[in-house]
C-alpha cells in the first residue's frame, strides 16, 4: 500500500507510535499493549468491531515499510538510527518528518510513487493562484493532466493535504493549501552547502533535486513532465513555489542571493516579478 490509499496511517498516529515505543525499555513492545495504550475507548467498549477500527493495526505495516519499526512475532521493535534513542517527544516530533520523508520520496522504492507525483505536481503550481482544496484539486488535475492520479476522491485527497502538510512541502492560509517548500529546503542547508557557504544556483538546484527529487529536476518532476508535460519551464528558470521559498529564506536572513555572473544566472518569479540571480550564500 502507501500513505495516500492508507488513510489510517496519519502523521499523528505515526508519531504517537513512534512516541510511545521510544519510552518503553529497549524501545520495544507488545502490539496488543500498543493498541490498548493508544485506543483504550475501543479495548472498553463491548459494542465496537475492533477490525472496523483497528487504526493501529493498518499503520504498523506502513511504518515498517519506511525502516522505523520491525515486527517480530506479537512484539514491535524501533529499528530506525536517524532518531536518537532518549529522544523527547518533541524532538521526536521535530525530526520524524524529515526521516518519513527521506524514505517515503525515495523513487527506487516505489511505494509511494503516487505521492511522490502529486507533490511533485502541487509544487509546479503557483503558489499565488494554487488550487487549495479537493474541489479546486480535483478540477486542476483534470483540466492540466486529464488524470486524477491516486488523488481520485476526497478521502486520497485528505491524505495528500495531510502529509504535504507534515512533510514541510505546503502550508495552510485561511484554510486553503498553498505550495510552499520553504521547511524542506532550510532542513536541507546543511546538506546542500556542507562544502563551502557560496554556490552557484544551478549547483544548488540540483543538489536539492537529488536530496528531495520532487524539486526541479528530480526525478519524480522528470517524470511528471514526461508523462504529462505539465511544466514547461524556460531554462535557468525555477518554479513560483520553489522561488518563493528562496526569496522567503532571503527575507529571513538565512541565505543572500547575489548576482555575479550573466552566464550562470538562474529567474526567480514571485507573482509578476522576476529576480535574476547566480549565487547563493548560506548565513549559516
Amino acid at each position: 500500500m502507501s500513505l495516500i490509499k492508507t488513510p489510517e496511517a496519519s502523521p499523528a498516529r505515526i508519531y504517537a507510535i513512534y512516541a510511545l515505543m521510544a519510552q518503553m525499555n529497549g524501545q520495544r513492545l507488545e502490539i496488543d499493549a500498543l493498541k490498548k495504550m493508544i485506543m483504550p475507548s475501543v479495548f472498553a467498549s463491548q459494542n465496537l468491531e475492533r477490525s472496523e477500527t483497528d487504526f493501529i493495526g493498518k499503520t504498523i505495516p506502513e511504518m515498517i515499510s519506511f525502516g522505523l519499526i520491525q515486527q517480530e512475532n506479537n512484539f514491535l521493535e524501533i529499528t530506525d538510527t536517524t532518531i536518537p534513542k532518549g529522544s523527547i517527544s518533541s524532538q521526536i516530533a521535530m525530526l520524524l518528518p524529515h526521516t518519513i520523508r527521506k524514505r517515503a520520496l525515495v523513487p527506487e522504492e516505489g511505494q509511494n510513487d503516487d505521492l511522490g507525483r502529486i507533490i511533485a505536481w502541487y509544487l509546479s503550481q503557483n503558489p499565488y493562484r494554487a488550487p487549495g482544496n479537493w474541489k479546486e484539486v480535483e478540477e486542476a488535475l483534470l483540466k492540466q493532466l486529464n488524470d486524477k492520479m491516486e488523488c481520485s476522491s476526497d478521502a486520497r485527497y485528505g491524505q495528500f493535504e495531510d502529509w504535504s502538510l507534515y512533510l514541510g512541502f505546503t502550508t495552510r492560509i485561511l484554510k486553503q493549501l498553498i505550495p510552499d517548500p520553504t521547511k524542506v529546503i532550510r532542513y536541507f542547508l546543511p546538506e546542500l552547502f556542507h562544502d563551502s557557504q557560496t554556490h552557484l544556483i544551478d549547483t544548488i538546484v540540483h543538489r536539492l533535486a537529488k536530496l528531495c527529487p520532487v524539486f526541479e529536476h528530480g526525478s519524480y518532476r522528470r517524470k511528471m513532465n514526461d508523462i504529462y508535460g505539465t511544466e514547461e519551464l524556460l531554462q535557468n528558470h525555477l518554479s513560483q513555489s520553489t522561488s518563493y521559498a528562496w526569496l522567503r529564506l532571503q527575507d529571513e536572513g538565512i541565505v543572500d542571493l547575489k548576482m555575479k555572473s550573466d552566464a550562470d544566472v538562474y529567474v526567480l518569479t514571485a507573482q509578476e516579478k522576476k529576480y535574476r540571480y547566480s549565487e547563493i550564500t548560506w548565513n549559516g
